[in-house]
């Protein structure tokens, strides 16, 4: 593994100390506002949200298949990421994917290390299913990916209820809020054949 690719791993592991875990599944009373948000205001929020883990599964359906995965961890520290996953339907068993929008290792039990600087492309050769892990850090927040056009769709609370972007189509439920921060608990992503559900049972900013 090449160094750029090896020090976000330590500099996740040092941020994990001092963080406040909530979970989705049942937010405290009263947390929510009980007014609508102002947009701009809460996506500049959320994109200063750099730091943060999550646990929960992942779902893949196609016409051919029906994949599920359990998010042991996955923990984002600015652009870099480390996603723990396991799954007897994949073939991956245990996994570990490690990098950045710009490279990214897959490291599989009893497997040599894969890298590759097309960190999209190396996901579907291995997964055989496309899964845009490169927008997943922002979509996962309820934000569009940077720099690029989307149309985006705003509920009662004036959070995300749809985004199309970059030719995926995301739905957005179950939020928690935390200190006026909402984050989803669940997002269905899909692009042509391709549904993905993301399932989080427990947020931790960092």
């Amino acid at each position: 593994m090449n160094a750029l690719l090896k020090w976000p791993v330590l500099t996740l592991a040092l941020l994990l100390h001092g963080c406040a875990a909530f979970q989705t599944s049942e937010p405290p009373a009263g947390d929510a506002p009980t007014t609508p948000q102002h947009w701009p205001d809460l996506a500049t929020r959320l994109e200063a949200l750099k730091s943060w883990e999550l646990i929960g599964k992942i779902g893949i359906r196609t016409p051919e298949e029906s994949l599920t995965a359990a998010i042991h961890q996955w923990t984002q520290v600015d652009h870099f990421f480390s996603i723990k996953l396991s799954s007897t339907f994949f073939g991956l068993g245990a996994a570990t994917i490690t990098g950045n929008e710009q490279q990214i290792v897959l490291m599989e039990s009893g497997e040599e290390p894969r890298a590759s600087d097309q960190p999209d492309l190396l996901i579907q050769e291995a997964l055989g299913i496309p899964l845009p892990i490169t927008f997943l850090p922002y979509w996962i927040k309820g934000i569009p990916v940077p720099n690029n056009t989307y149309d985006l769709k705003l509920n009662d609370t004036g959070t995300p209820q749809s985004l199309t972007q970059l030719g995926w189509t995301l739905e957005f439920d179950r939020y928690h809020w935390h200190e006026g921060l909402p984050l989803p608990g669940k997002i269905k992503l899909h692009q042509g054949d391709t549904r993905i559900i993301l399932a989080i049972k427990q947020w931790i900013l960092i």
